[in-house]
């Protein structure tokens, strides 16, 4: 019986990334996270079951960090199978005076780094693989005050049609998600201080509650494992029916 394939998940210290982690890691799979926060990752990392996990203190955006992560995950018996785009942040802002910096700062986390991961996975795939990028529904909608967080997600969106096309061949499948609204670390945060109006969002997701961390996991590792072997090129939303409904209930 073939050893099951390593994963490398950038962002895995915590929210999506650790779930996601901790989902590869129940079936078998060695598992590489990569974080800025080492320390943060460390922890979560000696939650996940199974044996052969690794942790990458670095950039998701740097080529050295994600090759190193990338190397680890190759160097196992059942090789590099798997890659998925989580790293990322958020910072809302009016955008006629949104920084600059902060603009550049937003597309190199969430774009440069799915290409720089991309580039530094499906180098290391010489028998195929699947890369899992993480999207959202304000890639796919106009959300005010966020305008370049979605113009990052929609540039992930775009980045996997043509990854998908360019490297079908080569055997590696290039899919994303888009969630919705998903009951992170963050988003409780949120909801206690009242960034978020729980009511509003509510009125806009006709299954009336939030996501799970566990439930985006579960769709990531359907993409990501032969299960969606001839699944790519899309971006699945992932968020209680909001795209399907046009206008508030």
């Amino acid at each position: 019986m073939p050893e099951p394939a390593a994963v490398v998940v950038t962002g895995a210290g915590q929210g999506l990334g650790a779930a996601i982690a901790a989902r590869f890691a129940e079936s078998g799979h060695p598992v590489v996270g990569l974080d800025l926060d080492g320390d943060r990752l460390a922890g979560t990392l000696a939650s996940w079951k199974g044996s052969g996990h690794h942790a990458v203190a670095g950039d998701a955006a740097s080529a050295e960090d994600v090759g190193r992560a990338c190397e680890l995950a190759a160097g196992t018996p059942g090789g590099l199978g798997t890659f998925v785009v989580n790293a990322g942040h958020a910072k809302a802002g009016p955008s006629v005076d949104y920084p600059v910096a902060d603009w550049d700062a937003m597309l190199r986390v969430h774009l440069t780094g799915a290409m720089v991961g991309a580039q530094q996975a499906a180098a290391r795939m010489p028998d195929g693989g699947a890369l899992v990028m993480m999207s959202s529904l304000n890639g796919l909608f106009g959300f005010p005050g966020r305008t370049a967080y979605g113009a990052a997600k929609a540039g992930v969106a775009g980045l996997v049609r043509g990854l998908a096309a360019e490297w079908a061949q080569r055997g590696v499948r290039v899919n994303a998600i888009a969630p919705g609204s998903i009951l992170t670390e963050l988003s409780r945060d949120f909801l206690r201080r009242g960034v978020i109006d729980e009511e509003a969002f509510m009125q806009r997701i006709p299954m009336k509650r939030f996501g799970q961390p566990s439930e985006v996991a579960e769709l990531v590792y359907f993409l990501g494992t032969p299960l969606a072997s001839y699944i790519t090129g899309v971006v699945v939303p992932i968020d209680g029916g909001w795209t399907a409904q046009g206008i508030e209930a």
